[in-house]
């Protein structure tokens, strides 16, 4: 199914739209994981690293005021042991219920364990030293300073471990913080790569049938109409294009009429345009008796006018057989230089009588498989326009090339030049390009469709380029394996 222009837009923006939500939720998924990571260095890592510190002082003023209380056996000493024992106890309990990390409860279970130990020794010191009974302090001490120790190493452990863990997530939100940077580049140069495939594919898709149909256009205004405009595009130009072909059936109908028409009256022209130009020259042979001057005057121009509209009759009944495809052609290898000398040699009185200077630059060819005299006329047609529109003392220029297996010809003048919008009718039947300046041109306006339709059958084509007042330069080109 071929989708209209408004469909190939909307599946166009949902592909952008859809570039542009898959990088928005790339960031978004990515944010998440830093802000989980953030919120884990916050909630865990920094609240193990303040109670652990919280509870190394604790323990090491319990510590101290044991210690105070053995050497003076105060007993305000003994209630700030208490009291130290108690903030410790109760900074542990509320650690061992925030903490998550298996490995802190761990070893926060442990100090637990030895924390009871070094309090039932405290208390039995204590008690022996209210007995006031002689004992082993120095084990006492010495057992107590082991167990503080382990204490101490443990929480010790446990801010290391902490620290690791902080600086862990931090190198981890980098190394995610650059690998992210990179696939957000990635990513969007692949947005960007796939954005301008979808607007290319398209922007062809609719601007290529728009610009065969503006091609079908020109052809149209040039002549052609065949109805051959086939395109897959979407359904609203589809139609356009059909319309077009339409058009091309109706003035290929039309164009045909014309044809026959022409065809049809140059053949019921000709029979008395033939019986005029023998009256008269019997007329003028004296058969008829003695004539004045005045009638052979009169009669003169009869047959001058007879001569040129039979000459119009013939030209158009050749252009209706070549356009009918009904006109015989003979190709044989034929020298084009040659042939274009005999044609300058034909035409070189009339540029002789205007002081035209023409140079012939073909110089040696290949033979072309050509029809002689058909050939012969595109070249008296374009020498002669040439002639007649270059001004006195001119110059006319010929040459020729071989370009990708094709004779180029291309004949140039000096003369008044054709604008750019005369350019592209020339070649059509009854039209002529009238001088700025208002000098009038004699002829039909036959000889350059003739010549289009000459060359065709060659297998070649015909055009000019020119710039108003800066003369014209007119192209031939035939195939060389034809």
């Amino acid at each position: 199914m071929r989708l209209s222009i408004f469909a190939r837009l909307i599946l166009s923006y949902l592909v952008l739209f859809s570039l542009l939500a898959g990088v928005s939720l790339f960031f978004i998924y990515h944010l998440s994981q830093f802000n989980r990571v953030i919120q884990s260095i916050v909630s865990n890592d920094t609240a193990v690293l303040e109670f652990s510190n919280q509870l190394s002082d604790a323990f090491l003023s319990e510590s101290r005021h044991d210690r105070k209380f053995v050497v003076l056996n105060d007993e305000q000493l003994y209630k700030n042991y208490l009291k130290s024992a108690a903030d410790f106890n109760l900074l542990l309990s509320k650690a061992l219920q925030e903490t998550t990390v298996s490995e802190t409860k761990a070893l926060l279970h442990a100090i637990d364990d030895q924390h009871r130990n070094f309090s039932r020794l405290v208390m039995a010191e204590m008690a022996l030293m209210k007995e006031a009974k002689p004992y082993a302090a120095a084990d006492y001490a010495q057992e107590k300073q082991k167990i503080a120790n382990a204490i101490m190493s443990q929480l010790k452990t446990i801010q290391q471990d902490s620290e690791k863990n902080v600086f862990s997530k931090i190198r981890l939100l980098r190394e995610r913080g650059n690998q992210a940077g990179k696939i957000a580049i990635m990513i969007a140069l692949l947005s960007l790569l796939v954005g301008l495939i979808v607007a290319v594919i398209i922007t062809r898709s609719i601007t290529t049938p728009l610009n065969a149909i503006k091609a079908k256009t020109t052809e149209i205004a040039q002549g052609n109409f065949q109805g051959d405009l086939v395109i897959d595009s979407p359904p609203t130009i589809t139609e356009l294009a059909e319309a077009i072909n339409s058009m091309c059936h109706k003035l290929q109908e039309v164009d045909a009429i014309k044809s026959n028409f022409f065809s049809h009256m140059s053949h019921e022209l000709r029979t008395p345009l033939a019986s005029i130009k023998e009256g008269t020259k019997i007329l003028l042979d004296g058969l008829g008796g003695e004539l004045s001057e005045k009638q052979q005057r009169i009669l003169a121009i009869i047959t001058q006018e007879s001569n040129r509209m039979i000459i119009l009759v013939n030209s158009l009944l050749d252009l209706a057989k070549m356009e009918a495809g009904m006109t015989a052609y003979h190709f044989t290898p034929t020298d084009p230089a040659s042939l274009m000398q005999e044609a300058l040699q034909e035409l070189m009185p009339l540029a002789e009588a205007k002081s035209i200077a023409i140079t012939n630059q073909m110089g040696s060819l290949p033979a072309v498989k050509l029809d002689r005299e058909r050939v012969m006329l595109v070249f008296r047609n374009i020498i002669g326009n040439a002639i007649k529109f270059t001004p006195d003392h001119g110059q006319i220029s010929i040459a020729a090339a071989i370009k990708d297996k094709f004779l180029e010809i291309a004949v140039r003048d000096n003369g008044i030049g054709i604008s750019r919008k005369d350019l592209d009718r020339i070649f059509l039947k009854f039209q002529q390009v009238i001088p700025t300046k208002g000098e009038k041109t004699q002829g039909t306006g036959l000889g350059l469709a003739m010549v289009k339709q000459i060359i065709l059958a060659h297998g070649g084509k015909v055009w000019a380029e020119s710039q108003e007042g800066d003369g014209s330069t007119f192209y031939i080109s035939l195939p060389l394996s034809a």
